[in-house]
């Protein structure tokens, strides 16, 4: 009987050893919000499709935008340009507007990281420039530098 029991801890041992392995590959495995450069993105569109991304970059031609969804629910939020030292890309960053959590707001000239998703359409919105948007990245977080 002791050999079996034996056998029992092994095994168990074993397995808590493997499943810490493989706890430890998957955490140190993880990326980094690493910042992409906006010329890679600019470069082929298609490619960056839906991708999530980090960019850094100044803020240019900001405007703030105040309207409302197809289901009449208000929407704030911001459009700019954010350029680095490869290009420039549009930014759209839209939120549901909220009277004790106002959006973040940029000014031109500062300097922001941005989380955003990269959008590849042709739904006819457009740039201060009038020019349309034919990508543009949907931002979710923007952290302004100090």
């Amino acid at each position: 009987m002791i050999p079996v029991r034996s056998r029992w801890k092994r095994r168990f041992v074993w397995g808590l050893v493997g499943c810490g392995w493989l706890w430890a590959a998957l955490v140190l495995a993880a990326p980094a919000d690493q910042v992409v450069p906006i010329g890679s993105i600019t470069i082929n569109p298609m490619a960056n499709n839906r991708r999530a991304v980090t960019l850094h970059g100044k803020v240019k031609d900001s405007l703030v935008y105040q309207g409302g969804d197809s289901f009449g629910r208000s929407l704030c939020g911001q459009t700019f340009i954010l350029e680095d030292e490869t290009g420039s890309l549009d930014v759209l960053y839209l939120i549901r507007c909220q009277a004790n959590e106002p959006p973040v707001l940029v000014g031109d000239g500062e300097r922001v990281i941005v989380q955003a998703t990269i959008d590849v359409t042709s739904d006819n919105v457009k740039n201060k420039e009038g020019k349309e948007m034919v990508f543009k990245a949907m931002a979710t977080k923007i952290i302004q530098e100090k």
